[in-house]
This record gives structure tokens, C-alpha cells and sequence, in this order.
């Protein structure tokens, strides 16, 4: 299972979706207002593992999105 990290532009809601698979426009549609322009935000991951095992912080930060018109990719 898959976690998206998404943001609404009509109402500026922040919200994750999890889905089987890869994000279809379907499952892009904000919980509050319903809007479906919304702008998928790329997150950092919560750990890295070392060769040696040990885990840490990778201090990945949150995107701020613009809601900006796509370049075709999705």
C-alpha cells in the first residue's frame, strides 16, 4: 500500500491517501471541500538506515506547493 501526501488549492487542506498501486486522478479529491485540484506534495522520508544498521533522521522537509499548472507529469 501506497501513501500520498496531497494538498487541496481550492481550500488549502493538507491530506494523505493511501491507495494499491499508483495515485489515479480518482482518488485525488480534497476530504473537506470535495475539490479535486489538488497537487500531490513530495515529502522527505522519516528514517534512513546505515550499512551498519543504525537508523536516523534524514530531516526531509515538508514541500510547499504552488498548485501551479502540471508539466504533464503526474
Amino acid at each position: 500500500m501506497a501513501s500520498y501526501d496531497l494538498r487541496c488549492c481550492s481550500c488549502g487542506k493538507e491530506f494523505e491517501v493511501f491507495v494499491l498501486g499508483f495515485l489515479k486522478d480518482e482518488a485525488k479529491v480534497c476530504p473537506d471541500c470535495g475539490g479535486r485540484n489538488v497537487e500531490q506534495r513530495f515529502t522527505g522520508f522519516g528514517g534512513l538506515v546505515n550499512m551498519d544498521g543504525a537508523t536516523r533522521s534524514s530531516g526531509g522537509s515538508r514541500g510547499s506547493g504552488t498548485c501551479s499548472p502540471r508539466s504533464g507529469f503526474s
